[in-house]
């Protein structure tokens, strides 16, 4: 039998930076506090982030409320607008017609002319003497 040399282990470099057990109890309850901190940060924050959108939305649904009350009220104005429009057309239409105006002609005893009158107007002579602008007199 061939004796095979057992294997040696070196010792463990001596630790250095290790925590006391008094240390370790202090880091531990900090550790705990942070992190229910983290959870309840989280918790407000994602309520914030939830009612933050919400605000968003309901101020756009707003918004768009009060754009669909303004169409509204602008397609009232148009049609109301169309609707004197209407009325104004007829109205001209009855007061220019053929036999208002004959009728009215009847009543102030108007009558078809039986001959035609023609008036020549003199040929207009410019001005001689205006120099300038009108509206500039010393401007000569």
């Amino acid at each position: 039998m061939i004796a095979r040399p057992l294997p040696y282990d070196e010792p463990a470099a001596p630790r250095t930076g290790t925590r006391s057990g008094r240390t370790a109890a202090v880091v531990r309850r900090k550790r705990t506090r942070a992190q229910a901190n983290a959870s309840m940060i989280r918790i407000a924050v994602t309520t914030v982030g939830l009612t933050l959108a919400i605000v968003i939305y309901l101020a756009l649904m707003a918004n768009v409320t009060k754009m669909n009350y303004a169409l509204a009220r602008a397609t009232h104005a148009k049609m109301q607008a169309l609707d004197e429009s209407s009325r104004l057309d007829d109205q001209i239409a009855r007061l220019a017609s053929r036999e208002r105006l004959a009728r009215l002609a009847a009543s102030l005893h108007m009558v078809e002319p039986q001959t035609f009158a023609r008036v020549t107007l003199p040929d207009p002579h410019p001005a001689t003497g205006a120099h300038g602008l009108a509206f500039l007199p010393w401007l000569k």
